[in-house]
């Protein structure tokens, strides 16, 4: 159980990926925020604990997904007699996070962007670059490439810039750390891959076209926590994002963060948490 007061302020954390559900890594670094909030998960449409097989006639778009998230808002208001919520979002999740507080002002007290996402191209525009000059032709090659192996290389940055500080995505500690959790067997750690693939099969051309660049203010204030060592998704482009709003905002780095500096640097990320949202 949470041990927060019934009235706490209600955190709703947005998971990244497409699919990639993660309440056992909030459970494992994120407690803390419980003793403040009512922190709470949303597994989204086919990922994690929500998991089925999507149909193939089934709506699966960043417009659906942002329905999804606006309708358990409204639930989680009626549950606890409260008029907003203190929206977090992860990178992918960043996304829905953003458009929840373009579309639906009003329920958001304020949104915090992890690793944001602000133009996908733009961003893998500078993947390329880093990896033409940090990795050389060949292995630069593969970052050119908008797939799949450019996130390995660049994970493999991560780990050595930092000594190994980051998660070990896709290592036996993850996967230990969702088995050890009370929600995850190995079945159902075999349907949280099975929801990672297909999410990002359906929405990964869509996600390739977001692009927040052109906002210049919100009705809710933002604020963007970026990794200094996220090549993912650059702190440089959420920096001059934030610089250009007009409406309150706030850019933070975490200088031993890559792209989750929830789980790279969770005591920071907690008190930082509190001091934004209390």
């Amino acid at each position: 159980m949470n041990p927060a007061p019934r009235r706490a302020p209600i955190i709703l954390y947005l998971h990244g990926g497409p699919g990639d559900a993660c309440i056992p890594l909030t459970m494992r670094y994120n407690a803390a925020l419980e003793r403040d909030f009512r922190f709470i998960n949303l597994d989204q449409r086919g990922s994690g604990l929500s998991y089925h097989p999507f149909a193939p006639d089934e709506v699966v778009t960043i417009n659906s997904m942002v329905e999804d998230v606006h309708q358990f808002v409204l639930k989680l208001l009626r549950a606890y007699g409260q008029d907003s919520v203190i929206l977090i979002g992860h990178s992918w999740g960043s996304v829905l996070g953003l458009e929840m507080v373009k579309r639906y002002p009003s329920l958001i007290r304020c949104y915090i962007g992890l690793g944001q996402v602000v133009s996908m191209r733009a961003a893998l525009r500078l993947r390329r670059q880093w990896g033409q000059q940090s990795l050389g032709p060949r292995l630069g090659s593969l970052v050119s490439r908008e797939n799949g192996a450019a996130d390995i290389v660049l994970m493999i940055n991560e780990l050595l810039s930092r000594g190994g500080a980051a998660m070990l995505f896709g290592s036996l500690g993850r996967i230990m750390t969702y088995l050890r959790s009370p929600y995850y067997n190995w079945s159902r750690l075999l349907n949280h891959a099975k929801g990672v693939a297909q999410s990002r099969a359906r929405l990964h051309a869509e996600l390739e076209q977001v692009d927040f660049s052109g906002q210049t203010s919100f009705e809710a204030p933002v604020y963007f926590i970026s990794g200094k060592y996220d090549r993912h998704l650059p702190g440089s482009l959420v920096e001059r994002f934030a610089d250009g709003l007009k409406s309150p905002h706030r850019f933070i780095r975490f200088d031993r963060s890559g792209h989750c500096p929830q789980w790279d640097e969770p005591e920071r990320f907690a008190a930082t948490v509190k001091s934004l949202c209390l």
